[in-house]
């Protein structure tokens, strides 16, 4: 397949120190032939390109591009899952972990794109549900105390079988594209991307027995969550973003999504190369 329309994605906080990469992207796609279409907030960086908001981008878009760290890319997971678009990520951020292409490699990757000689790599995504509320990550769902130093307590079910009561600061469910995100910071174990599986991982936990349980992919997730009334309350968050405070005691339903995640793949993906690249640049 070769990509007739692009759509462009950024970081809105780093737009304006990127107006030269922006400006570039759009001089590329005029050589090659590639329609762009760019994210509202660059219709002053780009008035010769077309801009409309994300989510009509996505109803056009054969590929996105999103420039930014992995907090971008998360960002725009969701959406992007949603409507089916494969996404490439344009590392100009700091770690880098799901971007493919640097700087150096723009414009061979849009020419890879307008040729169709990529290819696509599927990544599997969790859904969230509390009460009606419905949300999808990519990374983890995340149960935590907040902000004051009172534990919190959390009963994980499989389905009809409890699988652990957990007193500590909480609980992460998590993807194998999340096992490297916050689960691998509670020692949690990293997970070959394509092994269909959900990770639990508890986040400092009060027991000696305590321990990360991998489940199948096909695995209901249910958790029961509750803190003391003077405890501060605990914070709901997916996939890192703004974080949902609950006073009380819920009940969050995680599964496997039937959306899923495309990344663009321009060359093999050497997910053990990349792990050990990626995790040395964090000790540093």
């Amino acid at each position: 397949m070769s990509v007739q329309t692009l759509g462009l994605l950024a970081n809105p906080r780093h737009i304006q120190r990127s107006e030269g990469l922006f400006e570039e992207i759009a001089r590329i796609c005029r050589r090659i032939d590639i329609r762009l279409i760019a994210m509202s907030e660059l219709a002053q960086t780009l008035p010769t390109v077309e801009a409309m908001p994300v989510e009509a981008i996505l109803g056009w878009a054969d590929v996105l591009l999103i420039a930014g760290g992995d907090g971008t890319i998360l960002h725009a997971a969701a959406l992007a899952a949603r409507k089916s678009v494969p996404v490439l990520g344009l590392h100009t951020g700091t770690i880098g972990f799901f971007s493919e292409i640097t700087l150096d490699e723009l414009e061979p990757a849009l020419r890879a794109l307008s040729e169709g000689t990529f290819s696509l790599e599927t990544r599997m995504m969790l859904e969230m549900t509390l009460d009606n509320e419905h949300a999808l990550a990519l990374n983890d769902v995340v149960i935590s105390r907040g902000s004051f130093a009172r534990m919190i307590h959390v009963d994980a079910w499989s389905g009809d079988t409890l699988v652990g009561g957990y007193d500590g600061d909480g609980l992460i469910v998590s993807s194998p594209t999340g096992s490297t995100g916050y689960s691998l910071s509670t020692g949690g174990a990293i997970i070959y991307p394509s092994l269909p599986c959900i990770l639990l991982s508890p986040i400092c936990a009060h027991s000696l027995q305590s321990r990360q349980i991998l489940l199948p992919d096909d695995a209901v997730v249910r958790l029961e969550a509750s803190c003391p009334a003077d405890g501060g309350g605990m914070l709901l968050t997916v996939d890192g973003h703004a974080p949902l405070t609950l006073t009380h005691t819920v009940v969050v339903t995680v599964a496997r999504a039937r959306q899923e995640l495309q990344f663009v793949r321009l060359r093999p993906y050497p997910f053990f190369e990349r792990l050990r690249t990626k995790l040395s640049q964090w000790n540093r």
